[in-house]
Parts: structure tokens; C-alpha cells; sequence
């Protein structure tokens, strides 16, 4: 497989984005403003370092949150890779190919300026998120 995948961000959930937050800041990481997704049921921080990883933190709005869920079960713990693509269609038809199953999308996020996201899952790799290089145009 060639290299159509650019990596993003690795997304983090917790209970609290002000707790985990502190955390990072305290590590020399800046904070984006802290943005409700009601179409995900999440609410996103993004906190960056030169020369590090960025990392999205990710709260659950309510029950109906995949990210609260997790938190049941697993706890505050890394929950994603997301990966930036140029054309997110074919990008999830090439993943299908590899045996990923397509759990959500593509949507657009509000806490990605709109650009559309898509989450996938394999067993072998587990669950990415994808998000295209540039927003769709609306016509």
C-alpha cells in the first residue's frame, strides 16, 4: 500500500478537558479553544508543540458519544490516529480493500474547520479517524 495516509493527530479521551488539558500545558503544549461537535457528541480541544505530535483531547456531550463509551470501559486513554487525505471517498474505499470497516461518515466536523471526517476500524490495527486536506466546497 503507498503511502496516502499523512499522519494528524492522536486523539486522547477523557472526562474532563480542563484536567488533561493541565496536563499537556504543563508539558509546554498550547491549547486551541475548546469546541462543542454536537454531529460526533463531543467536545474537542487540540493542543500543539513544536516538533511533537499534536493531540486532540475529546469529552463526550452525552450518553450518545462513542468517546463515552470508551471511557466506561477503558477509561482516559489514547482512542485514535487520525490521518490527513487529499480525497477522503477514495481513502475509505482503499481501506475497505484492507479490511476496514467504516464505523461513521464522512460528516463534516466543526472542530476541523468542516472538513469531512470519517472514523474506520480494524481488528489488527484498530480505530483511525481521517480527515481531508482541504473543506469541501459548497455550492
Amino acid at each position: 500500500m503507498d503511502n496516502f495516509l499523512s499522519f494528524h493527530h492522536i486523539g486522547i479521551a477523557c472526562r474532563q478537558i480542563a484536567r488533561t488539558q493541565a496536563f499537556y500545558e504543563a508539558m509546554g503544549y498550547d491549547a486551541s479553544p475548546v469546541v462543542d461537535d454536537p454531529i460526533q457528541h463531543v467536545r474537542v480541544c487540540f493542543l500543539t508543540k513544536a516538533g511533537e505530535p499534536c493531540v486532540e483531547l475529546l469529552e463526550p456531550l452525552d450518553g450518545e458519544s462513542p468517546v463515552a463509551r470508551i471511557l466506561a470501559t477503558v477509561g482516559v486513554s489514547p482512542y485514535h490516529m487520525c490521518y490527513k487525505v487529499d480525497d477522503i471517498a477514495a481513502a475509505v474505499a482503499r481501506l475497505r480493500e484492507q479490511r476496514f470497516l467504516l464505523v461513521s461518515g464522512p460528516v463534516p466536523a466543526c472542530a476541523m474547520g468542516q472538513r469531512r471526517v470519517a472514523f474506520l476500524f480494524n481488528k489488527n490495527v484498530g480505530l483511525i479517524e481521517l480527515v481531508e486536506s482541504s473543506p469541501v466546497a459548497i455550492e
